[in-house]
Formats: structure tokens, sequence, C-alpha cells
């Protein structure tokens, strides 16, 4: 499956509030590991997990995402639960039951255009039956979570559209400056030298565009013998 990836750089300090997410949901819901993945294919990385001394699975490792319990909860785009994976035909062999921790639930991340983050998910390493509360615990820290890629992605969109504003005032005050222009054809010499016609170099550095008229005065020259409606 092929997944709507975005790349950003995350903020130390959201990664701070992130990593005191996972920590208040392995406390609340008594698991030992609580975790929130970023996909990077063919890869899940855990970005934050737990710190509990037995989590087996600490910040910074990766996963091959095929093996991890979250390629199920990517694939159907939905919370998904393992009571007992070892009943599971397919999870059974996995790395995590193997290593005996076989209860799961798990939620997608998304970015506000759709791309997908990640999962934010737990792991038991007994059977769990995922009660009502705990479920609506996790779903509400994912909330959360995605607030803050929301926030992360406004922030990105905001530098962007200043980068284009910083670069649009730049070509305008280009144009402030003193202009060699032909007294006869009215061309512009450029910084390199280059005569261009007013109209390419006006384009060039700025985001002013052209449509070709006739003034009154230059119609009476060259049109003397017609009724030009002005």
């Amino acid at each position: 499956m092929e997944y709507k990836i975005k790349n950003s750089v995350i903020p130390e300090k959201i990664i701070t509030q992130w990593q005191n997410i996972v920590d208040a949901i392995s406390e609340l819901l008594s698991v030992p590991c609580a975790m929130i993945n970023r996909v990077n294919p063919p890869d899940l990385e855990i970005f934050r997990s737990s710190n509990r001394p037995d989590n087996p699975m600490p910040s910074g490792v990766r996963l091959p995402l095929a093996d991890a319990y979250c390629r199920n909860t990517l694939q159907k785009q939905r919370q998904v639960t393992f009571t007992d994976a070892r009943k599971d035909p397919v999870m059974a062999e996995s790395m995590a039951v193997k290593d005996g921790y076989y209860a799961y639930m798990g939620y997608p991340l998304y970015w506000p255009g759709g791309e997908i983050f990640g999962t934010i998910c737990v792991v038991d390493n007994k059977v769990n039956t995922w009660k009502n509360q705990q479920d609506k615990i996790l779903n509400a820290f994912k909330g959360m979570v995605e607030t803050h890629l929301a926030l992360i992605y406004s922030i990105e969109q905001l530098n962007e559209r200043n980068i284009q504003l910083e670069r649009a005032f730049n070509e305008v005050k280009t144009l402030k400056g003193l202009l060699p222009i032909c007294a006869t054809c009215k061309k512009v010499r450029d910084d390199k030298g280059y005569w261009k016609q007013i109209e390419s170099y006006i384009r060039e550095h700025s985001e002013a565009e052209f449509s070709h008229s006739i003034c009154p005065e230059c119609a009476d020259a060259l049109y003397t013998e017609l009724d030009i409606i002005k």
C-alpha cells in the first residue's frame, strides 16, 4: 500500500509535549508501551515512546512496517485493536508477539491536508480486552496530537507565504531603481547588459501582466482616415 506522506520538522517543544502524552497514556491505561509513530516507508519510526523500564520499544527505534501492528491501522485507516494477537493468523508470527506483546490498540494520525503522519498506539504484554474508557482516552490524545500537527502545518504555510511576499517585495524594489531605457525604441537594459522590451522586463521583475491597446493620440496619428471610437 502506498501512503501519502508529508515530512516536516517537528519543533522541540512539541516533541517534549508528545513525550508527556505517551507517558500519561501509559500510566492511565496501565500498559508498558504507549507510542507516537511516524511512517517512513518501508519502516515505522517510533517517534516518541513511554519511559518505562518494561517498555521494549524505546524512542528512535525503526521497525519494518510490514511486521508492525500499526500496519493494520494504516491500511484500514481507522482504530484497530488486538485482544490477543496470538490468535490472529497474520500477527501471530509478528516480531511483537514473539517478543511477548500480545494486545494492541491504535489510531492513525493525519496532517490537515490528508497526508499520513503515523499512528498513536498502545501495546500490552498480556491479553487486554480494551475497555471503552481506554478507547476514549487514546482517542482524546489522538485529537491533541493532530491539533499539534495542524499548528505545525499552519506555521509552515505562513512561513511559505512570507517567503513569497518577501520575494515579491524584493522584485518590486528592483523596479524602483534607475532603469536605463532607450530614448528611441524604449527598450530597457537589464543588470546583465541585455536590452529587453519594457513589457518583458517588468513582467520578469513583478507580477504585472500586459494587455495591449492604442491610446487616443496614437489612434489619431495612425488612423487619421478612420472613425475610431475612443
